[in-house]
């Protein structure tokens, strides 16, 4: 088996241990707060021994205001994606999170005077057209499902805005320290959160404890770390596209493992929103390469 090959079976295996986070939040009876700060507060004290032995020197870092900003965002994604599990079937909330590359282009277009090209307005109103498909799914259940809705859509948003503030630290830091830090600083404002909103550390049962510490090894530290390494030898359109089959194997395990019923109206909104955020992706990615070529020629 030639080396791409072997990338191509890594990527797909990230992918499987990302689609893991949904089925195994659904699972945990704890709260979601407690459930965010554990998955950040492991995975950070997993990664520390290797952050302390090879970049000590990153450090001062840790006194930029700018991780402190990502780090808050990236604390207020998970809380609000945890949650709307909590309140929409695993199939919305996956499908809904996943929309956060056509904020990032919409804030890239409204912040970064970076032009929307024709393909990535198709794709955000093939999104829109998805998710107006599956609210009106849900909307017999106007105070539970929509509103799990809204967590997961407004995740997406803080997931689009902690990449696009954060992209200026990530410049200065090679990955590992920069993902070190920003994991820090969302551990410690979700401990505040635990602490402001009297809840306890403990006491949660070992099951709860064991799908915590399940969050930070798989979805958080092999999934993305798999992510990461792939795209040094893929194609950012391969990457995307294949970050699109979280939602579609997250939603299958949710049907095989826990018998959660996936609607027609989730199948066929979430097939546009898929299909909308894989069009603007890749058509953004095409154009932001074509203007790379144009400006070192």
């Amino acid at each position: 088996m030639d080396y791409k090959k072997k990338i191509y079976i890594l990527l797909a295996v990230g992918i499987f241990f990302l689609s893991l986070s949904g089925i195994l939040i659904k699972i945990a009876t704890a709260p979601p707060l407690i459930t965010a700060f554990y998955r950040m507060f492991l995975t950070v004290l997993l990664l520390s021994p290797y952050f302390f032995f090879k970049h000590r020197s990153k450090l001062r870092y840790f006194l930029d205001y700018r991780p402190i900003v990502v780090g808050f965002l990236l604390a207020v994604h998970f809380i609000l994606w945890i949650s709307s599990i909590q309140y929409t079937d695993i199939s919305n909330s996956v499908i809904f999170v996943a929309m956060q590359p056509l904020f990032t282009i919409i804030l890239e277009y409204l912040f970064a005077r970076e032009d929307l090209k024709e393909g990535a307005v198709i794709g955000i109103i093939m999104a829109l057209i998805g998710s107006s498909i599956i609210s009106i799914g849900d909307f017999y259940q106007l105070g539970d499902k929509l509103f799990g809705n809204f967590l997961a859509l407004s995740a997406a948003l803080f997931a689009s805005s902690y990449l696009f503030i954060g992209r200026g630290v990530r410049k200065k830091l090679d990955y590992f320290p920069y993902l070190y830090i920003l994991y820090s600083y969302a551990a410690l404002f979700l401990g505040i959160g635990v602490y402001f909103f009297d809840l306890s550390f403990s006491g949660y049962g070992l099951n709860n404890y064991l799908i915590f510490l399940a969050l930070a090894v798989g979805p958080t530290l092999i999934g993305h770390s798999i992510l990461n390494f792939a795209v040094r030898y893929l194609s950012t359109s391969i990457v995307s596209l294949s970050i699109l089959g979280e939602p579609i194997i997250t939603t299958f395990l949710a049907w095989l493992l826990l018998n959660e019923a996936v609607r027609l109206t989730t199948i066929f909104g979430g097939a546009f929103i898929l299909g909308g955020i894989y069009l603007a992706s890749v058509y953004n990615n095409h154009q932001k390469r074509k203007q790379s070529k144009l400006k070192s020629s």
